[in-house]
């Protein structure tokens, strides 16, 4: 078999990163701009997504390679193995996402990266209007191609992009998935995962070096599974144990 749609697949994936770099470069200089101001004055960068757009959180926060002074709003209601049905509702539940910055020590002048690709959702809605109203920089991160063909489900009427200060487009198609497979009704394969975790992961690289050039040092975390010296690990974790709560387990 000649794996056509395998391929197709990687092709298109290939395409959405490249047209995601060649579009969104003064988006994402802008986000890291305000990243590295925040972190080089002592502030932590906080990150917020529902339902599979939080497992965006865990691919920055305490990993290999990654900093560590990620802080991610993780809510196990909204994780889907609790039930999708019930992560469902709570992403649209209003009230919720308030409820959970409220709970989270957020602080003016930081800043807060928000994803969600329909972006239209209460609860990371609502999270990016708290974050504005305690002064903090807002970074969507969205699928414009989704976002903009449909209504908000918050009663303020607004959508992610409408609240951000920096909106990032992961360049997503609207509904996630990407390709038309003959005697599959849906279309299948979706994309914004690996969009979305490619552009943070970019992101983070040029944040920790640019922050390297300020004399700043980056509290990298170095895997755990090597043969080497891992107390700097232990070192960042008791560093930022007080803003990061989830280091606190």
């Amino acid at each position: 078999m000649r794996m056509q749609y395998a391929k197709a697949y990687l092709d298109g994936v290939h395409a959405l990163l490249n047209r995601l770099w060649e579009t969104q470069q003064d988006a994402i200089n802008k986000a890291i701009e305000a990243m590295a101001e925040s972190v080089a004055s002592g502030g932590v960068v906080h990150i917020f997504g529902c339902g599979h757009t939080q497992v965006l959180g865990l691919e920055v926060w305490y990993r290999a390679g990654q900093p560590a002074f990620m802080s991610p709003l993780f809510n196990e209601n909204l994780w889907p193995y609790n039930g999708p049905l019930l992560g469902s509702a709570m992403e649209k539940l209003e009230g919720f996402g308030e409820l959970i910055f409220e709970a989270h020590d957020a602080r003016s002048g930081e800043v807060i990266l928000v994803l969600s690709n329909s972006g239209r959702n209460a609860a990371p809605v609502e999270v990016a209007l708290k974050a504005k109203e305690r002064g903090l920089t807002v970074v969507a991160i969205t699928s414009m191609d989704y976002s903009t063909k449909v209504s908000s489900k918050h009663s303020s009427g607004k959508r992610l992009f409408e609240i951000a200060d920096i909106t990032i487009d992961n360049c997503g198609p609207m509904g996630d998935a990407l390709l038309s497979v003959p005697g599959v009704g849906p279309k299948v394969g979706p994309v914004t995962t690996i969009l979305n975790a490619a552009l943070l992961d970019a992101m983070l690289v040029e944040l920790n070096a640019r922050l390297a050039a300020r004399g700043v040092e980056p509290p990298v975390f170095t895997s755990a599974n090597l043969d080497a010296d891992l107390s700097k690990n232990v070192e960042y974790v008791r560093r930022y144990a007080a803003r990061v709560r989830f280091y606190h387990g």
